[in-house]
């Protein structure tokens, strides 16, 4: 079957690049094509299947006003609407809401232009009980199902060490920063210990190249891995002794491999509502669920 998957990747952010390397691993025997915002001209003929996922894609970010289409949520109905009507399956895999800042209070209305798509999904999986509730209660359906993160099914096999080790690896975004007072202060205590700090850019070139610059400026000593792609940052995260991540995927790869990590108090959505005492292997659950439409 040939399957479309639509995301965020390809545009350099290293968690929304793992997805395609998952959805590949987990149905090998199907046609898999990957799509984001950069829309085609038109889908393939024989589309069997549509996806939207995985990642933080179900959000409304910048529309005007609050409960306007935003020029996200435009891409993704060119999607969904050209799925209803070839009357294929569709739906949602290991998805999570996105809102800006601390507005998630305001959901009902940030995620008005999405409800009657929720409503019409043939299957929803999200990656936290926050989200299911959400989804439940703006779109008035309760099959909505919860399974960790599929990017917690990324494990690649692993480079050798290198002799510079990651002691300590800082993932940039929002306040883990080489601005911001408390990271500061941290590198300091971490510098009076003798221990190496690596500073892994996770994020989209456009957003961490900058943080990069300033790290290298402040902290001439560090190491700096930008643009790695999912196998290098896995490999770095993997033999780090202790992580400090303000992304996501960061967060993600650091719990696969059972390295201790702490993220800012104040962070995003997806990190705030993330259930750290969750089995992370039953990430498979997205794939079960979709495969009941594949014909597997």
């Amino acid at each position: 079957m040939k399957i479309a998957c639509v995301g965020a990747s390809g545009y350099g952010n290293v968690g929304d690049d793992t997805y395609p390397l998952v959805f590949a691993q987990q149905l090998p025997e199907h046609e898999l094509v990957f799509y984001n915002s950069d829309l085609p001209d038109r889908l393939p003929d024989d589309l069997g299947l549509l996806v939207i996922g995985g990642g933080g894609v179900l959000h409304n970010v910048g529309a005007e006003p609050e409960d306007a289409e935003s020029p996200h949520f435009r891409c993704m109905k060119f999607y969904l609407d050209a799925a209803i009507a070839r009357d294929i399956p569709w739906g949602f895999i290991s998805c999570g809401f996105q809102f800006e800042g601390q507005r998630d209070a305001a959901y009902a209305t940030a995620l008005k232009p999405w409800v009657p798509y929720l409503q019409q999904a043939h299957f929803i999986t999200l990656r936290s009980s926050s989200c299911v509730r959400i989804a439940r209660e703006i779109s008035g359906r309760d099959d909505a199902m919860c399974f960790p993160d599929a990017a917690y099914l990324y494990q690649p096999v692993l480079a050798a060490p290198t002799a510079a080790a990651h002691a300590v690896t800082l993932v940039p975004a929002g306040f883990v920063n080489p601005r911001n007072t408390l990271i500061n202060h941290h590198l300091r205590q971490l510098a009076s210990s003798g221990l190496s700090v690596t500073w892994l850019s996770m994020g989209a070139p456009v957003d961490d190249a900058p943080l990069l610059e300033h790290a290298l400026r402040c902290f001439p000593d560090s190491h700096i891995i930008a643009n790695p792609g999912p196998q290098a940052a896995f490999d770095c995260i993997a033999h780090s002794r202790f992580v400090i991540t303000g992304r996501y995927h960061g967060m993600i790869f650091a719990r696969t491999n059972r390295v201790p990590f702490i993220t800012p108090v104040d962070v995003p959505y997806k990190l705030r509502v993330e259930e750290l005492t969750a089995d992370i292997a039953t990430a498979a659950g997205h794939f079960d669920v979709l495969r009941r439409f594949t014909g597997a």
